[in-house]
This record gives structure tokens, sequence and C-alpha cells, in this order.
């Protein structure tokens, strides 16, 4: 079973071959350079190291008082049947 996407990658290839309009090449040009730069501005975010403040943000969380006030008030709101 080949891969859709080899038939539809195919099938774009045939149609741009045959294609004779301008803007609708210019077009494509230009969707190609914006996805070369998204993959180039991606890459050199790469190198920079993510910060590990799980510390910090453990220490900004609920207690677990306030987290069983937050159920106990969302259970209360439920469209409960009586």
């Amino acid at each position: 079973m080949e891969n859709p996407i080899i038939e539809i990658k195919k099938e774009l290839i045939e149609w741009i071959k045959n294609l004779d309009d301008l803007e609708t090449i210019q077009s494509l040009l230009e969707l190609k350079n914006a996805d070369e730069t998204a993959i180039t501005v991606s890459d050199e975010q790469a190198e920079y190291a993510v910060k590990d403040d799980f510390d910090e943000r453990f220490a900004r969380g609920m207690t677990s008082k306030e987290f069983r006030r937050r159920i106990i008030q969302h259970i209360d709101s439920l469209p409960w049947e009586k």
C-alpha cells in the first residue's frame, strides 16, 4: 500500500509542471519562502535553554485545603437531579 501523501505530492508536481499562470506561480513561491522562513526561525529558537522553574510554579500552586474547597464548590454547582 502506497502512502497517500506521496500520491498527493505527485499530483501537485504534475499540476505545477503544467501551470502557466504567473500569479499562481508567484503565490506558490511566496508560500514556499514563508515555509522556509518558519523553519529557520524555529531552528534558531531551539538553541535557547529551557528554564526549569518547577519549584517556583509549585510554590505558587494552590494548597490542599484550597483544592478541596474548589472541588466541593464545583460539585455543589453541578445540576444534580433530586
